[in-house]
């Protein structure tokens, strides 16, 4: 109850923030309209009571509260239900933008590739609306509450015992409780089918891996797979569906039986002449109320429900994301030691294999590491551990001797800086997709040029028709740019930061030739070294090419998660281990080709 309050407190704050005068008119409609069914129901009574004496006045006064009643209660009703409507898709929006920006904000990768951490994510942003129109259910729910003892009131005017058919509605209120909780159940057992679902059909659409698809023949199965698991979670739905509706048939035959019981009771005394006939109409009138108040409370009970279910995802990823946020050192300027790790080992979360095991290096400060291995050898994982993305299960990670789980994560993210192999290709302008390497800076036009002068890629940019203010990508007709140029411009991104204290290469010329590939090295060897001496910056090279990593400082050979051989190159190819194996093997291939 405590987390639902604060998602109330926050959700009416987003509304008072994008909305103030019509969240206040909206309250003022809440209220106006919870008192409307016991004045219209009153009237009734009013006009027949009048009419049996006689007088024309009472029926005119009766027909007055009953048109202004109605038409009162028609048109405040559709005009906050288009207010609640604007609200709710407005403070979705913010709220949706606020999840995106937690989860974005978060400095590691685990969250994103953990898929129970991806069905928290999933429900999250599917539950945005129910957070967001849980407060105005609330306000609703209360309000039919406060109609609903009104309406009680009234017919406990008329017997006693009358306001007893409030318990007829206690079974329907604890069947339908029992309904949210198993769809709410359902809402997370069908969230990894669901997004297994949409990954397979985003696959055929997207056009990635469209080449790959066609030429295989494999759309059509893809989708096949696709629409059986869409299939299985529909027929889940309607399942879960069919039960929550039986139940709740089961409770409005109960609350029905109740509303027979008061009508028969009201005709009884009609009959004895202990009621007039203004009381038989204001029972039936009421027991039509009663079922639209009851109605509207398990209709708001359901979405302040669905809300406090959501909260509890809501609350994990903002404490998650300020677990990363709170305490931490400042990381150093300039590395003075450089970057240890000792008895380093890390299994993926969901599996029981290491990928790293008993890593003991060394990497000076500003030194150039190159990491080299077989596939799966553990490379792209050290990479990962080293800026931070994932979190080491045993041993310590230091710079300067200060652990990495004692610096501030997000500032020792911002004193890192590369090219993965797995880049992204960001369909803006050439400018922004340069700049976003550095934020603060996107909009330094010197700074964009100098990184796409640094990383080779001017030639590319002064064929685009607008140069770097060329949009890219089909999604929004601009140019198409191919594989390898993509890769230029992620290389030009990744050099946009001025003081990283960590340069990351993992595989980042994969697209170019040999040739292309090591004047490219040459480049940011260069830079490197430039960093090196203003930062102390440390530099870890991927590459499967071994001809390119043949100017760092030291190799680093990676043998299934441990460290087999480190040395220079020389070195290495005189011991005649893995390295020289490996280096020999590829020479060939080369000189073969």
């Amino acid at each position: 109850m405590k987390d639902l309050l604060m998602v109330y407190r926050h959700t009416f704050a987003l509304a008072w923030r994008v909305a103030p005068v019509i969240t206040v008119i909206n309250l003022v409609m809440i209220v106006l309209i919870s008192g409307s069914a016991a004045l219209l129901a009153s009237s009734q009574r009013l006009a027949i009571d009048a009419a049996g004496e006689g007088s024309p006045a009472g029926i005119w006064l009766a027909a007055a509260l009953g048109v202004l009643a109605y038409a009162g209660t028609f048109t405040l009703m559709r005009i906050q239900g288009e207010i609640r409507q604007d609200l709710r898709v407005r403070v979705a929006r913010e709220l949706d933008h606020e999840v995106l920006a937690l989860a974005a904000g978060i400095p590691t990768l685990e969250h994103l590739e953990r898929p129970d951490f991806l069905d928290r994510v999933t429900n999250l942003r599917r539950g945005t609306w129910a957070l967001a129109s849980a407060v105005w259910f609330a306000a609703g729910m209360t309000g039919a509450a406060i109609a609903l003892v009104g309406s009680l009131w009234l017919l406990a005017g008329v017997h006693p015992a009358m306001p007893v058919l409030a318990c007829f509605a206690v079974p329907l209120f604890l069947l339908a409780r029992k309904g949210n909780q198993t769809q709410r159940l359902l809402r997370d057992e069908t969230a990894e089918p669901e997004r297994h679902e949409r990954q397979l059909h985003e696959m055929c659409l997207r056009p990635e891996p469209a080449k790959e698809l066609r030429i295989a023949g494999s759309g059509p199965e893809l989708s096949r797979r696709a629409g059986a698991l869409w299939e299985e979670t529909s027929r889940a739905w309607v399942r879960g569906r069919a039960r929550v509706v039986a139940r709740e048939a089961i409770g409005w035959t109960i609350l029905l039986a109740g509303l027979g019981g008061a009508l028969a009771l009201a005709l009884s005394m009609y009959a004895q002449g202990s009621a007039g006939l203004g009381d038989l109409v204001l029972i039936i009138s009421l027991s039509a109320a009663l079922s639209q108040q009851i109605q509207n409370i398990m209709q708001g009970y359901t979405m302040v429900a669905d809300a406090g279910h959501v909260t509890g995802h809501y609350r994990w990823l903002k404490e998650y994301g300020a677990a990363f946020t709170t305490g931490g050192q400042a990381p150093p300027d300039r590395l003075a030691e450089g970057i240890s790790l000792r008895d380093v080992s890390f299994t993926y979360p969901g599996t029981d294999t290491p990928v790293l095991s008993g890593i003991d290096l060394d990497l000076p400060a500003g030194s150039t590491v190159a990491l080299v291995g077989i596939n799966g050898a553990g490379k792209t994982t050290m990479i990962k551990l080293l800026t931070g993305m994932y979190r080491p299960d045993g041993g310590v990670i230091s710079a300067d001797g200060t652990p990495l789980a004692g610096l501030d994560a997000r500032r020792w993210a911002d004193r890192c800086a590369g090219v993965f192999q797995d880049f992204a290709r960001l369909q803006l302008l050439v400018r922004e997709n340069v700049g976003a390497g550095d934020l603060p800076r996107i909009d330094d036009h010197e700074a964009v040029a100098a990184a796409v002068e640094r990383a080779g890629a001017q030639p590319l940019v002064d064929r685009l028709p607008g140069g770097l203010d060329t949009q890219l990508g089909t999604l929004f007709q601009g140019a198409d740019l191919s594989f390898g140029q993509w890769q230029k411009l992620a290389l030009a991104r990744g050099m946009m930061r001025r003081k990283p204290l960590l340069l990351i290469l993992d595989e980042p010329t994969s697209a170019l030739d040999p040739q292309a590939e090591h004047e490219l090295f040459e480049i940011f060897t260069a830079q490197a070294r430039q960093a090196a001496r203003e930062q102390g910056a440390v530099t870890v090279i991927v590459s499967h090419r071994f001809s390119t990593v043949t100017m760092a400082d030291r190799i680093v050979v990676i043998e299934e998660g441990r460290i087999a051989e480190q040395g220079a190159h020389a070195d290495l190819l005189a011991s005649g281990g893995t390295y020289a194996r490996l280096y020999t093997a590829q020479a060939q291939a080369y000189a073969g080709a």
